[in-house]
């Protein structure tokens, strides 16, 4: 469940990211290369969501600095006195009651839009009258401000009542091939994917810019689409019709014209056709860009979730002996400094007990986490308590420590002191560790 939300929180923070990426690079875009490239790069966003979490030991073969003794550096440490496992709950009601914040938000959203689409297309359905098809497109007159297309399984396109009483054969024909080109490229399913990225995103009013931009590209997209291969005499009329023809639907249809961009789109249509060669070079470079960008995400929510410092973690025991000294305890074994350890590191030997845990014969069970100052390898440190027991019942004392401090950092707000980079460090060493040891129990 943990990792699941960490990835959630990842899927949401990459695809937040490309959407302002491509809200910023959008409009150069269409006029380098065109509006069907620049509606493409709408997909960023969306296949980011869908991306599924990097392998955890994907960059465990990473070089590690060595990491001296003296050089190490608290990064968090949990509370004292664990007594068991059921503790580490202590703090989770907030974390919970966001996650059925959001959730809300989310169902509330896309059920609202869903429901009033529904409506929309059973009204249209019921009251509108068939008047032509295409193939398996159905052409029906219905109650509506302006021509649109709907339906993902069951297709049509929706006109006016007075549609061809308003309209001349010449532009009805221009009004249609818009509404097909929607159907056959599939933007209904697009449509429905956007607003599955809104819900998701109901609280972030980037998403919110970015549907509005998504729709827009894809209005100016099908414009090309429709005038390529065209005489030049139909931009005129085609422009004359866009002006001519009005209407606003609900989220999962495509309208022939909005009014919210037909500015933007009558000045589309202005621009002169693009060469195959800038079309090809700027695809090459879009895809190249994209990529990238991709990636970057991907890159950033590895580093933020801790999956590239967490899997380098080296999991030790501390178990005092009661008169000052203490036993390290890696792998379910007793180890000393200098010793090897776990995926080809070793132990500097002039490792000490860190500073965080006592020693004494009163000492409680903790843990922490720790790192060597300018490295990124990192130890979660299991401070045992100084009554006498076995190595197994010291790392299930250890195990309960994990849980509480595990529970602690998720719901530790990030601050200048313990920054958001370091929680998510921290959390990924902890939760490394946490199966570490529980493999090593179960064995």
């Amino acid at each position: 469940m943990t990792a699941l939300i960490a990835w959630g929180e990842a899927a949401l923070i990459g695809s937040a990211a490309l959407m302002l990426f491509v809200l910023l690079v959008r409009a150069p875009v269409r006029r380098l290369v065109g509006p069907r490239l620049g509606y493409a790069l709408w997909a960023l966003p969306a296949l980011r969501m869908l991306l599924p979490p990097l392998p955890a030991d994907l960059l465990a073969g990473l070089p590690l600095a060595g990491v001296a003794g003296g050089g190490m550096s608290i990064l968090f440490a949990g509370p004292l006195g664990v007594s068991g496992p059921g503790e580490r709950l202590a703090s989770a009601p907030l974390g919970e009651m966001l996650l059925m914040v959001w959730l809300a938000g989310a169902c509330a959203v896309f059920a609202t839009y869903a429901v009033r689409h529904f409506r929309f297309c059973h009204r249209s359905r019921v009251d509108g009258i068939v008047q032509d098809r295409f193939g398996t497109i159905l052409i029906i007159a219905a109650d509506v401000d302006g021509p649109l297309a709907f339906g993902v399984f069951r297709r049509f396109i929706a006109v006016p009542r007075t549609f061809w009483r308003d309209y001349t054969a010449s532009e009805r024909d221009l009004v249609i091939a818009h509404e097909i080109v929607h159907h056959r490229r599939g933007d209904l399913v697009a449509n429905w994917a956007s607003l599955v990225v809104l819900a998701a995103h109901w609280w972030n009013p980037v998403a919110w810019a970015a549907v509005r931009a998504f729709r827009d590209d894809q209005e100016f997209a099908a414009d090309g689409a429709v005038l390529a291969g065209r005489e030049a005499g139909a931009l005129p009329l085609y422009a004359h019709v866009l002006a001519k023809a009005a209407g606003i639907g609900a989220l999962p249809v495509c309208n022939f014209n909005t009014r919210s961009n037909l500015k933007g789109r009558l000045m589309m249509l202005g621009q002169k056709p693009r060469s195959k060669r800038r079309l090809v070079l700027g695809g090459a470079a879009l895809v190249l860009v994209s990529g990238t960008a991709l990636a970057a995400t991907v890159a950033d929510a590895s580093a933020a979730s801790g999956t590239g410092t967490g899997t380098q973690a080296v999991t030790l025991g501390v178990k005092p002996d009661g008169s000052g000294g203490f036993t390290l305890i890696v792998g379910g074994r007793t180890v000393a400094p200098g010793a090897a350890l776990p995926g080809g590191k070793t132990l500097p030997g002039d490792f000490t007990a860190p500073a965080g845990c006592s020693l004494k014969p009163t000492a409680k069970p903790s843990a922490m986490v720790i790192k060597g100052a300018g490295t990124t390898q990192t130890y979660t440190v299991m401070c045992a308590s100084a009554a006498p027991a076995p190595v197994r019942a010291t790392l299930a004392e250890g195990l309960a420590s994990l849980n509480t401090m595990r529970a602690s950092v998720a719901t530790q707000a990030a601050s200048p002191v313990f920054p958001e980079a370091e929680r998510a460090h921290a959390l990924g060493a902890i939760d490394r560790s946490i199966r570490e040891v529980e493999a090593t129990l179960a064995g």
